[in-house]
């Protein structure tokens, strides 16, 4: 795909997806061609450097987290 700087300026959501498809964007300018492509992902946890430190314990969302004591009403 060839564009120039205000047409990636003006319909940026479509010449990202292009991007995003696999298409090589050219930007014509005055001072020279600029050419966008997209990285193909890096497949790396979205935990990052906590992923051996964070640990799940259990799926229990939908109980109390409070002692029954504690949900009495208290004036």
């Amino acid at each position: 795909m060839k564009t120039n700087v205000s047409t990636l300026l003006r319909e940026f959501p479509k010449i990202r997806r292009a991007a995003f498809a696999g298409e090589e964007v050219v930007v014509v300018t005055r001072d020279g061609n600029l050419r966008i492509t997209a990285e193909p992902p890096s497949g790396e946890s979205i935990l990052g450097s906590c992923g051996g430190k964070i640990r799940f314990h259990d799926d229990l969302l939908d109980e109390p987290t409070l002692p029954e004591n504690e949900w009495q009403p208290s004036l």
